[in-house]
């Protein structure tokens, strides 16, 4: 059987409810209501709870952040690593047989695959589906997007502090001192991670704030 959000269940309950109304029942957007009066009007009241409690918005925002902003960046890092190892080896660090040198080479290398896996495998998937007004998301699926984005961070914790500290070294992996391009060039690149890993940590907020909105609803339609 289909999986539905509670959300989703209550459209398809005002779905039936068009065709076989309950006497003394109303609707009002995707809430069933009874008027105990003939002088009440609870629609200014539904209207407001519909706004505060649809959390719709919150995947239409962590979408378009996705697609025009995240997958953006994610591709110009990208792009930017590929430079950046090309530039290793135009430098000759590469061929050096110092640790520092294969560090250097191997963290740039790793940096480039976590990205590349993660928009390949996360925010383009993540973006489609949240995108799919027909696919629902409920609070497990969103704290396993969460738990990806986290998992992501992490991984590029290592790789990044140590391209932080080899641009901030004066001297080079063959003895040799950082010319001052060769030291900008190592802080362009992990300006480019901050800006990412902090896209990500944004998100998690969203993601968060999002989760708690739908699980202040459940509870609400439970007690209801």
């Amino acid at each position: 059987m289909p999986a539905f959000t509670d959300t989703e269940l209550q459209k398809k309950f005002c779905e039936g409810f068009s065709f076989f109304p309950f006497k003394y029942l109303e609707q009002h957007d995707t809430l069933i209501y009874k008027c105990y009066t003939g002088k009440d009007d609870l629609r200014k009241l539904l209207e407001w709870h519909s706004r505060e409690h649809d959390s719709s918005h919150y995947s239409v925002k962590i979408t378009k952040k996705l697609k025009h902003t995240d997958i953006p960046a994610a591709e110009e890092l990208l792009q930017l690593l590929q430079q950046a190892g090309e530039w290793c080896t135009a430098r000759a660090f590469a061929a050096k047989l110092h640790p520092a040198a294969r560090k250097l080479t191997a963290g740039i290398g790793k940096c480039h695959s976590l990205v590349a896996a993660y928009l390949i495998e996360t925010l383009r998937p993540v973006a489609a589906k949240l995108a799919d007004k027909y696919l629902g998301t409920d609070v497990e699926g969103v704290e396993q997007i969460e738990r990806t984005i986290q998992a992501f961070i992490r991984s590029t914790d290592e790789p990044y502090a140590l391209l932080k500290t080899l641009s901030s070294k004066k001297t080079s992996a063959s003895g040799r001192s950082f010319g001052e391009e060769d030291r900008e060039y190592l802080s362009k690149i992990t300006a480019a991670m901050e800006i990412f890993q902090a896209h990500q940590t944004r998100n998690i907020d969203l993601l968060d704030a999002w989760k708690h909105r739908q699980m202040i609803h459940n509870n609400c339609r439970a007690l209801n």
